[in-house]
């Protein structure tokens, strides 16, 4: 008998499959793509890289985490500087391009400096986590609010930041006065070359892998017979054949390749530019080349449109109600197996998060798994 299924071979499915099999235990891993990467996937168009799943800057403080992901070759030192587009009001014809996070010592030069500054003087010590607006307004004031956030959050969420939980902002949103540009704070940030799949492949280059095939609650029984526990890292409305029982939001992104002269150029302003401005539908573009460095005649631009019916992003709300909803389905199907059954990563936990935080949440689903393993009697099978 086989010891564990893990269902998805993104980041926290790779994790811990890679290190239950560490471990000397059977595992196998299954995804419904033909690849591994989940939402980490890359692709090539004329041989010029990108990212149809969004950007990846690999960043991270837990040095766990980081000594795990460098065997498997992750490297390539790279510091984020982000973008934001912005107009004015609604009469201004020329947009202008200011760091993300905000720097003050940039927003002094705007016409609107003198409602920010009275603004900023007003916050309160500690913003409040009611709801996103109120947190941001409490962070930023609200001329920010609306030149930054709003606008991105309505596109992105598709509903009004009002109506948004508060919980991950503190880890995403900043307003700076120290002139430094980098998007991260995190002690390592890296750009993964040559791509991260190609870190996740090497990943799991040794774990058995069936790719095509969906599992779901239907497919339990036959998993009984020969695996002792099962790893699911899917969305769990999927899992059980209940579509609508979690919202989640996706993006449809348009890349577009751009032949060039130069080996060495790009044609926007970076590798993200985002575009929180109502007249811009899509919420940011992404540009690979300028992270990769790629030396090549030609381009990618990313553009990505929000609303799509993908399941890229939970949808997290001040009152909890899908993550709620997401743990009764989580009891939901502890109840319907004999396996045991463990959960990790952003969508079979329904939570934002990561890269890194995915990883840890994989390892720490490993150790969960490896603690159950060990009350069996026996050595480990290989």
């Amino acid at each position: 008998m086989s010891a564990v299924a893990v269902v998805g071979a993104g980041w926290a499915g790779a994790t811990a499959a890679r290190l239950i099999h560490d471990a000397g235990y059977p595992v196998h891993l299954f995804d419904r793509d033909f690849s591994v990467g989940g939402h980490s996937k890359s692709g090539t168009i004329n041989g010029v890289m990108f990212e149809p799943h969004g950007p990846h800057v690999f960043h991270t403080s837990d040095v766990t985490v980081m000594n795990f992901v460098r065997r498997f070759g992750i490297a390539h030192d790279y510091a984020h500087h982000g973008l934001t587009e912005i107009f004015l009001d609604d009469a201004d014809e020329k947009p202008r391009l200011l760091s993300w996070p905000p720097q003050v010592g940039e927003l002094k030069d705007l016409p609107l400096w003198p409602a920010i500054e009275k603004e900023l003087a007003g916050l309160p010590e500690v913003p409040s986590t009611k709801n996103l607006r109120d947190y941001c307004v409490g962070l930023m004031g609200e001329t920010l609010f609306r030149l930054f956030i709003e606008g991105y959050t309505i596109k992105q969420w598709g509903r009004d930041p009002a109506e948004m939980s508060s919980t991950f902002a503190p880890s995403r949103l900043d307003l700076r006065a120290d002139g430094n540009r980098r998007m991260f704070k995190d002690s390592w940030e890296l750009f993964p070359l040559p791509s991260a799949q190609a870190v996740i492949e090497e990943m799991v280059r040794p774990i058995p892998a069936t790719f095509g095939q969906e599992l779901g609650a239907g497919d339990l029984p036959e998993l009984e017979r020969s695996y002792r526990a099962i790893v699911i890292t899917a969305p769990l409305d999927d899992f059980l054949g209940l579509p609508g029982e979690l919202e989640w939001r996706g993006i449809r992104s348009v890349s577009t390749y751009i032949p060039l002269e130069d080996p060495a150029g790009t044609v926007t302003a970076g590798y993200i530019v985002n575009q929180p401005s109502l007249r811009r539908p899509y919420t940011r573009t992404v540009e690979t080349k300028h992270a990769s460095g790629q030396s090549i005649r030609g381009t990618v631009v990313t553009e990505e449109y929000p609303g799509a019916p993908e399941k890229h992003y939970p949808v997290p709300t001040p009152d909890r109600r899908y993550e709620r909803a997401n743990e009764r389905l989580q009891d939901e199907i502890r109840q319907v197996t004999s396996l045991r059954v463990f959960f990790c990563g952003r969508l079979a936990n329904y939570v934002y998060i990561n890269q890194d935080v995915a990883i840890g949440q994989g390892m720490a689903c490993a150790r969960q798994v490896l603690e159950f393993l060990g009350t069996f009697p026996g050595t480990p099978e290989h």
